[in-house]
């Protein structure tokens, strides 16, 4: 299906007033629901992201509080995150750089790069980490200075020959576009101990960049032999899959993903693209899911739409409610399409 996603900060503005719509709740999404509505009660982003601007707290309760908004994007958490970044407690800052992840990168880089040149190595580093990851996305000034960042990291890092820095070394290697580099060390530790189901999924990454996907599916069905429970394994499975072409697989794939990780509201919307074609029913009711999970805008978006090629009789229901906070042009390309 063809999805037209709205702007992460129109999301932000969107979400703070959500309509509510009587779709039939399955089984373990009532659960969910519940179980969200009854922590809510003690432990909220807007109280979480208060105690994140509160000086008067821990230092440590407020880097908590900081990890925690992560999760929940919004204009108040964007605003505790941002002056978190300017805090004068290091622990505080280092967390703040975890919270703007949810970020889009142009804002995160503007609000993060300060930190590449700060006095506390640790933070310099997490600085570096964070934006490193999407380093192909940057403009190249941006990744120039990144590089000079990460060559400093790397040397950092071949200092440790622990599981976990030498993973990061790989990581960093990857995302500097370094695939040779990475892939030796990543094989290196698959005969590790201490080895996780992460150096799978990102060995698996490292042979995608390198356009050998039969070798990260093959990967990844080693990391499932090591660890069949793990959702993010199926899914890179599924995702791999269908640059196969085979896409009935990965319906399958992806299936099992939603099972291991029943709350992750993208893998459900995955899950009804995919399904799509397959089994119309299930299709909807995972698109029905991820918005009942979400309660994005953009996935209140694909539902109307699912609902729209289908004839669903809920269409008017979430068209209405999609009109009360999406740009008319939205609604009118839903309505053109309905009309069909």
């Amino acid at each position: 299906m063809t999805f037209r996603p709205l702007t992460l900060f129109t999301l932000v503005a969107l979400s703070m007033s959500l309509p509510v719509l009587s779709i039939s709740l399955p089984a373990n999404a009532a659960q969910t629901e519940t179980t969200t509505s009854e922590s809510s009660e003690t432990v909220t982003p807007q109280a979480m992201a208060y105690i994140a601007q509160n000086i008067n707290e821990p230092a440590e309760k407020r880097a908590q509080a900081l990890r925690f908004i992560a999760q929940y994007p919004n204009e108040n958490s964007l605003v505790a995150v941002a002056r978190a970044l300017k805090d004068s407690q290091p622990i505080v800052r280092e967390a703040a750089i975890a919270g703007a992840m949810p970020y889009p990168l142009e804002h995160r880089y503007r609000m993060v790069a300060p930190l590449l040149q700060d006095d506390v190595e640790s933070v310099r580093f997490s600085a570096t980490v964070s934006l490193i990851k999407d380093f192909e996305q940057l403009q190249m000034g941006q990744q120039a200075e990144l590089r000079s960042q990460a060559d400093k990291l790397i040397a950092q890092l071949k200092l440790d020959e622990s599981y976990t820095q030498q993973l990061l070394l790989a990581d960093v290697y990857r995302w500097t576009l370094r695939p040779n580099l990475a892939q030796n060390i990543y094989l290196g530790l698959l005969a590790s101990a201490d080895k996780t189901t992460e150096l799978y999924l990102n060995l698996s990454t490292n042979y995608y960049a390198q356009g050998q996907d039969e070798l990260a599916l093959s990967t990844l069905d080693k990391g499932i032999e090591f660890d069949s429970s793990n959702a993010n394994l199926h899914y890179s499975k599924a995702l791999t899959l269908v640059r196969l072409n085979q896409k009935g697989i990965a319906a399958i794939s992806m299936s099992k993903a939603t099972e291991l990780a029943p709350e992750n509201a993208y893998y459900w919307y995955l899950n009804g693209v995919l399904q799509e074609p397959l089994d119309i029913e299930l299709s909807i009711e995972s698109f029905e899911q991820a918005y009942l999970i979400s309660g994005s805008p953009e996935n209140l978006y694909a539902m109307c739409d699912i609902y729209i090629r289908n004839n669903h009789k809920n269409t008017e229901e979430c068209i209405s409610a999609l009109a009360d906070i999406a740009p008319p042009q939205v609604i009118n390309d839903l309505r053109a399409k309905q009309a069909q």
